[in-house]
């Protein structure tokens, strides 16, 4: 049985997906006009699965080596935020609120991630869990 802080960490995940898809809408035509309709559709479709694909090898599959890209991805994100704060690139309105809510939901869950009782999951084999699927 996966412990609660995984599957906390994992709806949160979920929740800043959807995020950078509510994001994505809204720069839609911003993203359509730097490179056309089949890169913006392509490079949204390409990040969102691939982090699709991390969080649920880390939450359901408990990989070591997801969690550890997961967590390379946040300290990314919040280094590229901090530099927008500090750039003063900061995007305004909706935009701006959802980036921040989206690098804080994955900041925590990345924590939640390496709490004392999910590392000892991440520790040990997991075919035992495989009906939790």
């Amino acid at each position: 049985m996966r412990p609660k802080s995984i599957i906390h960490a994992e709806r949160l995940f979920l929740v800043s997906v959807a995020l950078i898809l509510v994001g994505a809408t809204l720069d839609w035509t911003a993203l359509v006009e730097r490179g056309g309709f089949a890169l913006a559709a392509g490079t949204v479709s390409f990040f969102v699965g691939a982090f699709l694909l991390l969080i649920l090898f880390a939450t359901r599959r408990g990989s070591r080596v997801a969690r550890g890209l997961l967590a390379t991805v946040t300290v990314l994100s919040t280094a590229s935020m901090l530099w927008q704060i500090g750039a003063m690139q900061v995007a305004l309105g909706w935009a701006g609120v959802i980036n921040t809510a989206q690098m804080l939901l994955m900041v925590v869950a990345t924590v939640l991630l390496f709490r004392p009782n999910a590392s000892g999951w991440f520790a040990k084999p997991h075919a035992e869990w495989e009906e939790d699927l």
